[in-house]
C-alpha cells in the first residue's frame, strides 16, 4: 500500500508509555470522529514502529516508550482540536475545597513544581470530569492572569491517593527538555512508604520485572489495567530502598525509595510481591491489617508520598531541589 506521510513522526514519551494505542490517538487528535478514527485503524493509515520494525497496528495495541507513531491522515480536515480546558469556570476550580489544598513549593517562567494532596487525581478521566483534576487547577492559575496562556501539561504522575511532589511543565519546549532528563534518570525523586513487617536488609534494590496488561471485568464490561510481576513479559523495573526505622508496636517500617525506573504502580507491587505491602493499600496490600489501620488510625489511603525531586533545571541551569513534608495522616501512625 503506498503511503504518503503528511505529519513528522511522534516519539512516545515515558509519560505515555502502556497506553493504548486508541486511547493515545482519541486523546491527540479529538476533533476526529470515532468512527473515522476507526476507520483509520482498519485502512493503517495509522503506524507504529519498534526498534525499526512496522508493528501489526491495532486499536488495543499497547504503546511503549521510544515507540516511533505515524498518522498517514491530515487532522486538520476535521477542525481545529477543541481546548477543553479553555471553557473551564476557572473561578470554580480555584475555589474547589480539594483543589485548593495543593501548594506551589517552586515556580518560575518554565514550571510549577506543587505538592499534592492525597485523594487529588492528576488528570480527567475515569469518572473525575474536567475542572475536577490536578492540571486543571493549573489551567486555572495560569489562565485566570492570562486567557491565552498554553496549556501546561504534566511532567510525571501520581496515583489519586499517593501525595507529594508533582511537576508541571507551562510550555511544550520545556517538556520536551526535562522529559529527557526524566528519560535519561537525571531527575532523582525520592518517596517515603510505610510497610508492612521488619526487612532483611536494611538497605537494597528490588529489581523484579513488572507486566502491565488490560482485562475485562468477569461478564465482560469496559476494560481495566493490571499489573504483576512477570519475569517474562515485564519490563526492567529497579526500586532502591533504606530502611530508615522499624516500629516494633505496628509491625511496620518507614522506607525512603529511589526509582531507578517509573512503571506504574512500581513502588506498591515491588514492596507487595516481598511481603512488605504498603500501609493501606486497597489493590496490593494486606486487606486486614489495613482495616485496623483504618479503624486505629483512620488510614483510608496508601501510605505513600513523594517526597523530594532534584535536577538541573534544562533552561537555566541551576540546581532545584524541592521537598515536601510526610503529610500528618501518614506520620500520626508511628510518631
Amino acid at each position: 500500500m503506498s503511503e504518503t506521510k503528511l505529519n513528522p513522526p511522534i516519539l512516545i514519551s515515558n509519560n505515555d508509555d502502556g497506553i493504548r494505542c486508541e486511547r493515545y490517538i482519541e486523546r491527540q487528535y479529538p476533533q476526529v470522529p470515532r468512527g473515522m478514527r476507526h476507520k483509520f485503524f482498519r485502512t493503517k493509515k495509522i503506524a507504529v514502529f519498534r526498534e525499526g520494525k512496522r508493528l501489526k497496528i491495532e486499536k488495543s495495541l499497547t504503546l511503549h516508550k521510544r515507540d516511533e507513531l505515524k498518522i498517514f491522515f491530515q487532522p486538520s480536515e476535521f477542525g481545529k482540536k477543541k481546548d477543553t480546558k479553555k471553557y473551564i469556570n476557572f473561578d470554580a476550580v480555584l475555589k474547589n475545597p480539594k483543589l485548593k489544598k495543593t501548594k506551589i513549593l517552586f515556580e518560575d517562567e518554565h514550571c510549577f513544581i506543587v505538592d499534592k494532596p492525597a485523594g487529588v487525581a492528576v488528570h480527567p478521566g475515569s469518572g473525575i470530569k474536567f475542572g475536577h483534576s490536578l492540571i486543571d487547577y493549573c489551567v486555572a492559575l495560569m489562565r485566570n492572569k492570562d486567557p491565552d496562556a498554553p496549556e501546561p501539561k504534566l511532567v510525571h504522575r501520581l496515583d489519586k491517593d499517593t501525595s507529594g511532589l508533582v511537576m508541571i511543565a507551562k510550555n511544550d519546549g520545556f517538556l520536551r527538555k526535562i522529559i529527557n532528563l526524566l528519560q535519561s534518570g537525571n531527575i532523582q525523586k525520592i518517596y517515603k512508604t510505610l510497610v508492612k513487617g521488619q526487612l532483611k536488609k536494611d538497605s537494597g534494590t528490588i529489581t523484579e520485572k513488572i507486566a502491565r496488561r488490560e482485562e475485562r471485568a468477569n461478564g465482560g464490561g469496559s476494560k481495566y489495567t493490571k499489573i504483576s510481576i512477570n519475569a517474562e513479559k515485564g519490563k526492567d523495573s529497579i526500586t532502591h530502598y533504606t530502611v530508615e526505622k522499624y516500629f516494633k508496636h505496628l509491625d511496620a517500617s518507614l522506607i525512603e525509595v529511589l526509582l531507578e525506573t517509573g512503571r506504574m504502580h512500581q513502588i506498591r507491587i515491588h514492596f507487595a510481591s516481598n511481603h512488605h505491602p504498603l500501609a493501606g493499600d486497597q489493590i496490593y496490600g494486606d486487606f486486614k491489617w489495613n482495616r485496623e489501620l483504618q479503624k486505629e488510625w483512620k488510614l483510608k489511603r496508601q501510605a505513600l508520598h513523594a517526597f523530594s525531586l532534584q535536577f538541573i533545571h534544562p533552561e537555566t541551569g541551576k540546581k532545584i531541589y524541592v521537598e515536601s513534608p510526610i503529610p500528618e495522616e501518614i506520620t500520626s501512625i508511628y510518631r
